[in-house]
């Protein structure tokens, strides 16, 4: 991110330069010990940065003199109301609002803010997930639309693609020239379309409690070497397929253990193939390698920098680096980002790095910030027959929203 000063050019009457020092906003920087995930005496691999939520932490602010000159801008709330997908690169985050029924950017390279599908034709209704292809364009799975909604390099309106009914599009995955389409209904499968034409190449998967069948699934990507992962939610679990819908592996329980899922949310997949899970019910991030072994985890409920409320999903960039290593520890080499989106809280679209330190590397443990210890006993989530509502996610957004707040409709785990 740019922190450097601005300097303008006025002209009044002669031509006059006069170097004004305007503010740059930036996401928050905590001045605090930094916090790492996992604690000494284990070696760290993943550190909090910084967070955003809106045009307060990425927009430049105006200096005291261009105030003078400009005027005072009036007062407009520029915020994300309720996030759930994103995707980022190259230090621009879009981010789904399923409340303000628009995709965010969020431009940390160019300090700015704007929202995108809000009229015309590509007038989004309920954006709940995205993906971006290596040219740039944004493909959004509309849950109300029930259309992958594409928008080009500069984030005009380019077309729809339908997806057969009956249908509840969740998420969408592009890998190559094929779209990966993730649908909930009651037909649990993955539509796959060509993504220059809409057309419909196959169908996989479909209802049910074997390899390759889902229940209400909720998230879906394509790892670098090409293998589809399924957040299979009411399934407590995750799956490997291959892109024609053979199983691999399946992993996961019902339970709040490392390697066990309460509300499997988004999942993605890094570079170096380390598979990422959002679990909505425990609050955490769990990290598998590419054969489904459990590796670790980072996250929390709180209300602490770092911490997550309600998380959905995430995405991975190692291509924005540069504009947040200031908040990264000085000896910390980042391999790449993480973004994961927090649906309640101040702190909605929180940033981790993911690296490590040198080989050998010490400093003791009260130079590291920590969150309060999770309690990962053993414990059982939501499972057949049982009370939905006393699921800790269900819990924990009606308590942000206060008693007596209907729950919403819509999200990809949350059906009526």
């Amino acid at each position: 991110m740019n922190r450097s000063s601005v300097n303008r050019v006025v002209a009044c009457g002669s031509v006059v330069a006069l170097a004004v020092a305007g503010g740059c906003a930036s996401a928050p920087k905590n001045t605090s010990a930094p916090l790492f995930f996992p604690s000494p005496p284990a070696q760290p691999r993943i550190q909090f940065l910084t967070w955003a939520s809106g045009a307060d932490q990425v927009e430049r602010t105006r200096g005291s003199f261009e105030k003078f000159v400009l005027g005072d801008e009036p007062v407009v709330q520029r915020a994300i109301n309720k996030p759930y997908g994103i995707a980022v690169h190259d230090g621009v985050a879009y981010v789904c609002d399923t409340k303000g029924l628009a995709l965010c950017r969020l431009d940390f390279k160019n300090g700015a803010y704007d929202v995108i599908g809000v009229r015309g034709p590509g007038r989004l209704r309920k954006p709940i997930n995205v993906a971006l292809d290596p040219l740039g364009y944004k493909f959004v799975a509309d849950a109300v639309r029930n259309q992958i909604v594409v928008f080009g390099p500069d984030d005009q309106f380019v077309r729809a693609f339908d997806v057969p009914a009956p249908c509840h599009v969740v998420d969408v995955a592009v890998y190559g020239e094929e779209l990966f389409v993730l649908d909930n209904d009651e037909t649990c499968q993955i539509v796959v379309l060509n993504r220059i034409t809409g057309e419909v190449i196959r169908i996989l998967g479909g209802p049910g409690g074997e390899p390759g069948q889902f229940k209400i699934p909720n998230s879906l990507c394509v790892s670098p070497d090409g293998f589809l992962y399924v957040s299979d939610t009411h399934n407590w679990r995750i799956q490997k397929l291959t892109r024609e819908g053979k199983p691999v592996w399946t992993k996961g329980t019902p339970g709040y253990r490392l390697g066990q899922f309460g509300r499997p949310r988004g999942i993605r997949v890094g570079p170096d193939n380390i598979v990422y899970v959002v679990d909505g019910a425990t609050e955490i991030v769990q990290l598998f390698d590419a054969d489904g072994n459990t590796l670790m985890r980072f996250g929390g409920p709180g209300d602490i920098p770092g911490a997550l409320g309600l998380p959905s999903t995430l995405a991975v960039d190692a291509a924005s680096i540069a504009y947040f290593k200031d908040y990264a520890h000085k000896d910390f080499k980042v391999d790449y980002l993480l973004f994961v989106v927090s649906q309640y809280g101040p702190r909605l679209v929180n940033v981790y790095a993911f690296g490590s330190f040198p080989e050998g590397y010490r400093f003791a443990e009260s130079e590291i910030a920590s969150l309060p210890r999770l309690p990962l006993a053993e414990g059982i989530g939501p499972v057949e027959g049982t009370d939905v509502s006393q699921d800790p996610a269900q819990l924990r957004a009606k308590s942000t929203r206060g008693a007596g707040s209907p729950d919403e409709a819509g999200e990809p785990d949350e059906r009526d």
